[in-house]
C-alpha cells in the first residue's frame, strides 16, 4: 500500500514539529517532533514499511523489542492520520486523483 498526504492538507514545518490544516474539514493539528519525522518520511517514501524500516534502523538498531514498538506506534499514527483524511492509503503505484495538488508552506 502507498501512502500519500491528502491534497486537502496544507502543512508547514515549524520549530516544534509540523502544523497541519485540512482545508475541507477545518481540522488543525500540530505534530510533535516524533510525529513530524513520521510525516516527513511518509511524504518522501510513501510506504508504511519503508517508514517503519527507516525509523527502526535509526532508533532500534537490531533490537526486536524496539522495532516492534516502533512498528506499533507508526501503525497507530498512520491509521489515525488516514482516519482523519490527512493521509490517504492506496494500492501500490496508484495515487488518488484530485483537482488541486497538496500544499506545503
Amino acid at each position: 500500500m502507498s501512502l500519500h498526504i491528502s491534497d486537502a492538507v496544507i502543512w508547514q514545518e515549524t520549530g516544534d514539529g509540523i502544523s497541519l490544516y485540512h482545508s475541507e474539514s477545518g481540522d488543525f493539528r500540530t505534530l510533535n517532533a516524533t510525529a513530524a519525522q513520521i510525516w516527513a518520511l511518509v511524504e518522501s517514501d510513501g510506504d508504511r514499511e519503508t517508514v517503519i524500516r527507516n525509523l527502526s534502523l535509526l532508533f532500534a538498531g537490531h533490537n526486536p523489542v524496539m522495532t516492534a514498538r516502533i512498528r506499533a506506534e507508526v501503525d497507530a499514527f498512520i491509521s489515525s492520520m488516514v482516519e482523519a483524511d490527512l493521509i490517504e492509503e492506496t494500492e501500490a503505484g496508484t495515487r488518488p486523483t484530485r483537482s488541486e495538488p497538496a500544499a506545503r508552506s
